[in-house]
């Protein structure tokens, strides 16, 4: 297969050159990942063995299915690819991988060939300009033991000496299904109580709901998210009592480190949280933080609690405009009985940030930015210690004009919970509103290590957006492309897109994406000025993606 380039998608490859081009950018792959790549792509054909692969890539040496496994993963990340999505490489169980993208070959001296020609010219006169976060290994003190990485995996992204916890949905035994909002009710105050751990790493609510109803090994999921641990377990409710399980797993060995069952008066079921995330806690040998011991307890009953519960389970994963229609019917009626629910305040002004920042039927009014504010003032004033108050009211703030004021609140969210991805996403946007891109990064790319099933091309249009307004077009490009690989119909990404590829002089592929960006917008009437009635709270960088946007031919007004 001398001489050959491969194109699939944006990317081109070249094996004998060892490059892997994105849109002409160039993508870094330790050379065992590269290898890897390689014989998959030319092995396309036919699913190949992991027992092939290791015997390809090792040389005949004893390594475990964790060392593919890595590899696997770096794969997929460096093709913007996961085991979820599977657009390149799947995963066939218990028969081996294929990789399953629609795949052209180059011969020596095409057009593929004078893009890995281009780039390399183009190193001799420039560095990179992007760089990926430094890469930390992860220690383990619960049992005195490293947490692995082979040490040349740079491409690998970790944290730095915390023991690590995956929450997965906890099942629902009610037999009823309009019960599945109190399991998921109850694994999310898991998540966030654990998530105030001192020192501990837990992954995202959003990521671990990615998992809610799918038959998982631990082990594999574990090692896909870079965690020690696994807690599952179920929920059973019937009438005013309620049943539930839980154990805690090593994702290495899938032994059971702890595990219990609860059976409780519902009006106790706090106390079963406060129970379950202390025996965790123990296991993890972490202190909880003094001053969040204990869960808010609704004063009207559990009544309302239900629909604080329900309202904010919608807000999950909304995907439709019925979903914000419903949460906020259900948050409106909880603080109508019960103004003191701190719960439903938070939810609401979520609901209301996102009526402001696009039209959404039955929800969105001329002042949804400062119901949103108001609701998220209201939340922290009832409930100093919970982080999603706090990183509303910093959002709420920069979309107001008052970034500095937001920062204080990101940062203060970060504290009191540093596994909440939003308030990362909350301290970059400000940092954005500050004309800061450059600190803004750092924020994208935190909260996409916590929560990377969690809509990424959102995170991955914010890190475009700040490349933008930092004047790192390139680099913009690369990550508005990922973004629209994941979400092709986001029109945001799509503006954005258009705008960097004008700003690069790249204007026939610039008009191209605005005319698809028009198609997708939330009005046929989108012009110049008002994105910038809509986006300028997003900083000064906001005109800098305005001209781009008048070079692709958007009209003025």
């Amino acid at each position: 297969m001398q001489g050959i380039t491969y194109r699939f998608e944006g990317f081109v490859f070249d094996p004998d050159a060892g490059t892997l081009l994105n849109s002409g950018q160039p993508v870094a792959l330790e050379p065992q990942v590269l290898r890897l790549l390689q014989y998959l792509v030319e092995n396309r054909g036919r699913i190949v063995s992991k027992d092939e692969l290791i015997d390809e890539i090792w040389q005949g040496r004893l390594v475990s299915d964790a060392a593919l496994n890595t590899r696997i993963r770096a794969v997929r990340r460096a093709l913007g690819d996961d085991h979820v999505q599977q657009k390149f490489l799947r995963t066939y169980p218990k028969r081996g991988f294929q990789f399953v993208a629609k795949t052209d070959c180059l011969k020596a001296g095409g057009e593929g060939d004078a893009s890995v020609r281009a780039f390399h010219a183009m190193t001799l006169h420039r560095a990179w300009v992007w760089a990926g976060p430094v890469i930390l290994l992860l220690v383990l003190g619960v049992v005195g033991a490293v947490w692995w990485l082979n040490e040349s995996e740079v491409a690998e992204t970790s944290l730095s000496a915390k023991p690590s916890i995956v929450v997965l949905p906890f099942d629902n035994l009610s037999g009823d299904p309009d019960q599945e909002y109190f399991a998921d009710a109850f694994t999310e105050d898991l998540i966030t109580d654990l998530s105030r751990i001192r020192g501990a790493f837990v992954i995202a609510r959003r990521t671990s709901f990615s998992f809610k109803e799918e038959a998982v090994d631990v082990k594999d999921v574990a090692a896909d998210l870079g965690v020690r641990y696994v807690l599952e377990g179920s929920v059973r409710r019937s009438g005013d009592q309620v049943r539930i399980n839980a154990q805690l797993i090593d994702g290495q060995t899938r032994s059971h480190v702890w595990s219990d069952r609860y059976d409780r008066d519902l009006t106790d079921v706090f106390s079963v949280q406060n129970n379950v995330t202390g025996q965790i806690a123990a296991a993890l040998k972490a202190e909880l933080r003094e001053a969040d011991s204990q869960r808010q307890r609704p004063m009207a009953g559990l009544k309302v609690w239900d629909y604080a519960l329900r309202g904010n389970v919608l807000l999950f994963n909304p995907d439709s405009a019925e979903d914000f229609r419903d949460a906020k019917a259900l948050l409106d009626k909880a603080v109508e009985l019960d103004p003191s629910i701190a719960s439903a305040w938070s939810g609401l002004a979520f609901v209301h940030f996102a009526a402001s920042m696009r039209p959404i039927p039955g929800v969105s009014v001329a002042n949804s930015k400062d119901l949103s504010l108001e609701a998220a003032q209201r939340a922290v004033s009832l409930d100093p210690k919970d982080a999603e108050g706090h990183w509303m009211v910093g959002v709420g703030y920069a979309r107001s004009g008052q970034p500095e004021r937001g920062l204080v609140s990101c940062y203060t969210a970060m504290e009191l919970n540093p596994n909440n991805d939003c308030a990362y996403v909350c301290a970059g946007l400000a940092n954005m509103a500050l004309g800061n891109p450059t600190e803004a990064l750092p924020h994208f790319r935190q909260s996409l290590r916590l929560n990377p099933r969690f809509r990424p091309s959102t995170k991955y249009t914010y890190m475009g957006l700040a490349h933008l307004h930092n004047g790192q077009d390139l680099e913009a490009i690369t990550a508005l492309n990922r973004a629209i690989a994941g979400s092709p119909n986001e029109p945001t990404a799509n503006f954005a897109l258009a705008s960097a590829l004008a700003l690069t002089g790249r204007e026939e592929e610039a008009r191209a994406a605005l005319e698809k960006s028009m198609a997708l917008a939330y009005s046929d009437r989108t012009t110049v000025e008002t994105l910038r009635a809509s986006h300028s709270w997003m900083g000064p960088g906001s005109e800098r993606v305005l001209e781009g946007l008048r070079l692709a031919g958007m009209r003025e007004q």
